[in-house]
């Protein structure tokens, strides 16, 4: 099974080809207002005074609440990819709002690969790759429940592990066309570069990509694995993948059957 993330083309060969790896963020960085837009969780329990000594009052109380939802959400490292149910190569509006308008690229990754990828980069950090689901009607925000028995640091993790499901991986029906599977690291604060040399399949270019760029994207490949080079083809008023290989000093391009 294949994944697959859109990008820009200054951020492939700024920064995901020279370092191999690709970025995750957290849910403050998401596009979706439910997830960038400041949280306040109901709670029991919940020791404001602990958490903002030298700031809790009654005054401060709903400035806390805010501020908490910000260390919850800030527990949350996520990549994005698409490609969770169909194809992901061809998906037009991911080309038009993640990759430049066509002049971008998708990158497809072996999942498997990924997974296993992580499981030995990352043994010690807890993850799932997970689909989105997407729904019609509004989402409500978890509780926090918090056990004064334990350490601040256990009912972070406890409460994430309960509530990830609903913070990270429950849509609007309106994202649906995103088609999209999520990698989310829980309990993780800080950014989390996952390694990609042993997973990436291929590099779809855009329809408008700038044979120009050719060059700096060949010699950054060269250290990475065997990466196919597709090229973005529109006829018929669908999307179609044309393969890209290099002979001597000119580069080629044919159909290659799936």
């Amino acid at each position: 099974m294949s994944l697959f993330h859109y990008t820009t083309f200054p951020t492939l060969i700024e920064h995901i080809l020279p370092t191999k790896k690709i970025r995750a963020s957290n849910l403050n960085g998401m596009n979706d207002p439910r997830e960038s837009h400041p949280w306040s969780f109901g709670s029991i329990n919940l020791p404001h005074e602990e958490l903002f000594k030298d700031e809790y009052s009654s005054e401060t109380h709903i400035d806390c609440q805010m501020k908490f939802g910000r260390m919850v959400k800030d527990r949350f490292q996520i990549v994005c990819f698409s490609g969770a149910r169909h194809e992901g190569w061809n998906n037009e509006m991911m080309w038009a709002h993640y990759a430049d308008r066509q002049r971008g690229v998708c990158l497809e990754f072996d999942a498997d690969l990924l997974k296993s990828t992580i499981t030995d980069e990352f043994p010690n950090l807890n993850w799932v790759l997970e689909p989105v689901t997407y729904i019609q009607k509004p989402v409500e925000h978890p509780w926090i429940y918090w056990n004064q028995h334990e350490s601040i640091q256990d009912n972070f993790f406890n409460n994430i592990q309960r509530i990830y499901p609903v913070m990270t991986l429950h849509k609007s029906h309106f994202w649906e066309k995103e088609d999209e599977k999520r990698l989310v690291f829980l309990n993780q604060m800080e950014t989390v570069y996952v390694p990609i040399n042993s997973c990436l399949k291929a590099i779809h270019l855009g329809l408008g990509f700038p044979r120009s760029y050719m060059p700096a994207i060949e010699s950054l490949l060269t250290e990475i694995g065997n990466a196919k080079i597709y090229q973005m083809i529109y006829q018929g008023d669908v999307y179609a993948r044309w393969r890209l290989k290099k002979t001597a000093d000119k580069w080629l391009s044919y159909a290659e059957d799936d």
